[in-house]
């Protein structure tokens, strides 16, 4: 996999066995997107929930986004370490189980690319008590598994609404904001 803008374009970055890295033509529609929101914070922070294969986090970084990570799986966070030493950079991430983690920290964009077959009703309500009042949740999800992220919204009685959504194959991303 290859970084697809910023400081970092172009940069090779390796991934572990087993996950699933957003396809690039999918990176970049969500960053192009993320450029017409405003934020408080003129670095906005990007949390990556299920960092996986770390790739959102370092496409975050090249565009000039601060980023943090967790994940539960020790390799994928080895591999990720490794891709942000290969770049210089100093990593923020965890070993953690999304659904266990506890922070006082408020974030900017949260970024949920959970295994598939994950609940998403319970991560977007976990993820709704990390982000700022004007942040964005970004949920990518395949549309083949019929979740209805809206349904979720209302079950869970959130104060975000679905401020635009996009398809790429199986693939749905929809920003909540």
């Amino acid at each position: 996999m290859y970084l697809t803008a910023g400081q970092y374009k172009g940069r090779h970055i390796d991934t572990p066995n087993g996950a699933r890295p957003t396809l690039s033509k999918v990176r970049e529609s969500i960053f192009n997107i993320l450029s017409c929101f405003e934020f408080e914070s003129n670095k906005p922070v990007f949390f990556e929930m299920f960092a996986g294969s770390g790739i959102m986090g370092l496409e975050a970084v090249s565009r000039g986004y601060k980023s943090f990570g967790i994940d539960i799986n020790s390799n994928a966070i080895k591999i990720i370490k490794n891709n942000y030493k290969q770049l210089s950079i100093i990593p923020d991430i965890i070993k953690c189980d999304a659904l266990k983690f506890q922070t006082d920290k408020k974030f900017d964009i949260i970024y949920l690319d959970p295994p598939w077959e994950f609940d998403y009703e319970e991560i977007i309500k976990k993820a709704q008590s990390f982000l700022k009042p004007d942040g964005i949740i970004i949920v990518e999800h395949d549309k083949t598994k019929n979740i209805d992220i809206q349904a979720i919204l209302i079950k869970i009685k959130s104060n975000l609404e679905i401020v635009k959504d996009k398809r790429y194959g199986r693939v749905l991303v929809n920003f909540l904001r």
